[in-house]
């Protein structure tokens, strides 16, 4: 299976900036999603201590939630995205957050997040904001779970139904083809189940959801 669901991979590249100021604004992300950026942050970090082996994080955009947590910790990190330009605005915030240079045990790689080199699998799997970018929740989660290690865990974030504005703004975002579904966090939680990964819990704050996938 290859990452090709996603519309137009340009538009976050060319707004990179752009699109890495608006996530960590807590007026942005109060006003919309009844969210703070502290909140993905933590989730964040809640997974990257949840062990110690090679950590995966997919479609990490701009690493904005967590270029400091990844350099704070001391796991083998791979963070993965399709858009070249997003990437480098993370390895900009990676290295400042580290006072130089990049950690050698973080590698930063631009390809397709369900189609992993040399079969190589993971401890721990990280996606911030990103069940809500794709058409089919069951096949990601199940390509994902693909490249987990036996006792390993997937830590997924997604847009949800929540306030009448946010549900506004998700229709407006679905209509220009910015995300691809609609989901209930319940909805969610389902089609995590169905995908057959491991055990399943699912917790919301606001419209954003935070699935966590556990074998």
């Amino acid at each position: 299976m290859s990452e090709n669901f996603f519309g137009d991979r340009g538009f976050y590249a060319r707004r990179a900036r752009a699109y890495d100021a608006m996530l960590g604004s807590p007026t942005y992300n109060r006003i919309c999603w009844g969210t703070r950026p502290d909140q993905y942050a933590a989730f964040a970090a809640r997974a990257i201590g949840s062990g110690d082996g090679p950590l995966l994080e997919v479609a990490v955009g701009t690493a904005r939630a967590t270029a400091l947590l990844h350099v704070a910790g001391r796991r083998p990190t791979t963070l993965v995205d399709l858009s070249a330009p997003m990437l480098e605005v993370a390895r900009e915030s990676i290295r400042r957050a580290a006072g130089g240079e990049v950690p050698g045990r973080i590698a930063l790689e631009c390809r397709d997040m369900l189609s992993p080199p040399d079969g190589r699998r993971y401890e721990t799997i990280l996606g911030l904001g990103l069940l809500h970018l794709v058409p089919d929740v069951g096949a990601v989660i199940s390509g994902l779970g693909d490249q987990l290690q036996e006792h390993g865990s997937l830590r997924l974030a997604s847009l949800v139904r929540g306030s009448a504005r946010s549900n506004a703004y998700l229709k407006l975002l679905k209509a220009h083809g910015d995300i691809a579904g609609i989901r209930t966090a319940a909805e969610l939680r389902d089609l995590a189940v169905a995908a057959g990964v491991g055990n399943v819990s699912v917790d919301r704050e606001g419209a954003m959801a935070y699935v966590t996938i556990s074998r």
